[in-house]
């Protein structure tokens, strides 16, 4: 064993290291003399040592290479820190309910509305339509469009104001 590794040294350190870079390198030439010497001791019968010591050598880099490549697919520490730190959006129950009650008076409100106001501000606010097809739709001018639209939006956003529940 003492032969082969005084032999093949230099060259296996070099072929580790356009494998897996000189730091490696090392450690897997160590662990490559090591299996090929049990393989030695198990009575392995080896036809040509320096082809057996660069095959496992192969298989060495081979293993580490794709232990790295799991290994970078995993979260560092840091990263799951950083993942676990993100505070969640989510309005609490709260808000949520703060939420339903507007809801339910933006549907109150809107009811009150003359028809024709509460639907030039569906067709605007919720239907997302122009107002020019709105004008040709109830068949009167943009700026009347524009008027109930605005009218409706003021009349909504005073209900709302006046059942909204203190902070």
């Amino acid at each position: 064993m003492a032969i082969l590794y005084r032999s093949h040294c230099e060259a296996l350190l070099r072929f580790l290291s356009r494998k897996v870079g000189r730091h490696e390198a090392s450690d897997l030439m160590h662990e490559t003399f090591i299996r090929v010497a049990r393989a030695e001791q198990g009575r392995t019968v080896l036809h040509n040592e320096r082809a057996f010591l660069f095959q496992v050598a192969a298989n060495l880099a081979v293993d580490h290479n794709r232990a790295q490549v799991r290994q970078s697919r995993l979260l560092s520490p840091v990263e799951i820190d950083d993942l676990l730190a993100v505070t969640d959006e989510a309005p609490g129950p709260d808000r949520q309910a703060q939420g339903r009650l507007d809801l339910q008076n933006l549907a109150a409100a809107l009811r009150e509305l003359p028809p024709r106001r509460a639907e030039a501000f569906r067709l605007s606010r919720i239907e997302g339509v122009s107002h020019a097809y709105i004008a040709a739709r109830l068949g009167v001018s943009l700026r009347t469009v524009e008027a109930e639209v605005r009218m409706a939006l003021d009349h909504c956003a005073d209900r709302l104001r006046s059942s909204r529940i203190p902070d």
